[in-house]
């Protein structure tokens, strides 16, 4: 593999789009990278709560696009909708990484006890579900705790970044007896300083630990 390979990134809002740019730049920046941004399909399932069928075939259609375009892989940053990447990644060859997939293998090494914070309902049914079907398979006995910030997506959507992160800092300093904390949305990378300041645990963001995994699979 080129040490330029072409990755797509696949983003279903703005904010997990400069958290994936952002942390390519920093951490990989010899990679071509290029965006595709449907926010269409974030309002979707906020309205829905859940996956619902016709969202697959919009996921399929836009991997097709990129992998028709050339890209080496593919990094989707929206972790709601992981039944529909699941559905990708069995049609295609090339490498397609889940958005919280590198986070949990680290989170699963940390400890048994794993809190999951979120500030979109959704999230906290598709990331469970992740972490406890690599637990098993891996052979590892895990207690997901679900934390769901409230008001924080609503506070960052309107341009209040600083009360975004207080909100999710708060909860994390809330949150007692579990081994690692997981950041659980791209989105919520920015918060990571704040969490890190309001816990003396583990805490990890799924942006950096994606970038680490797909450089490792494009040999890059």
């Amino acid at each position: 593999m080129s040490q330029q390979p072409k990755i797509t990134l696949f983003h279903v809002h703005k904010d997990a789009m400069t958290a994936a740019v952002d942390t390519f730049q920093r951490d990989w920046p010899e990679a071509r990278i290029s965006n595709i941004l449907e926010d269409g399909l974030f309002e979707w399932i906020r309205e829905t709560g859940r996956v619902v069928p016709d969202m697959y075939a919009a996921f399929e259609d836009l991997t097709d696009y990129a992998l028709d375009r050339g890209a080496d892989g593919i990094l989707y940053s929206c972790s709601a909708f992981h039944e529909c990447i699941d559905a990708c990644i069995a049609k295609h060859d090339q490498p397609l990484l889940k958005p919280n997939e590198a986070m949990i293998e680290a989170a699963l090494n940390q400890g048994r006890r794993i809190a999951v914070l979120a500030t979109v309902e959704p999230t906290i049914t598709s990331i469970s579900a992740e972490i406890e079907t690599l637990a098993i398979k891996t052979g590892r006995p895990v207690t997901v705790i679900p934390i769901m910030v409230e008001d924080a997506f609503d506070a960052m959507a309107a341009g209040d970044g600083a009360r975004h992160d207080r909100l999710v800092a708060a909860a994390a300093k809330d949150t007692t007896n579990v081994d690692v904390i997981v950041l659980s949305q791209f989105t919520l990378s920015r918060a990571a300083p704040a969490v890190q300041a309001a816990t003396d645990i583990p805490i990890l963001n799924s942006p950096a630990a994606a970038v680490r995994k797909m450089r490792r699979l494009l040999g890059g």
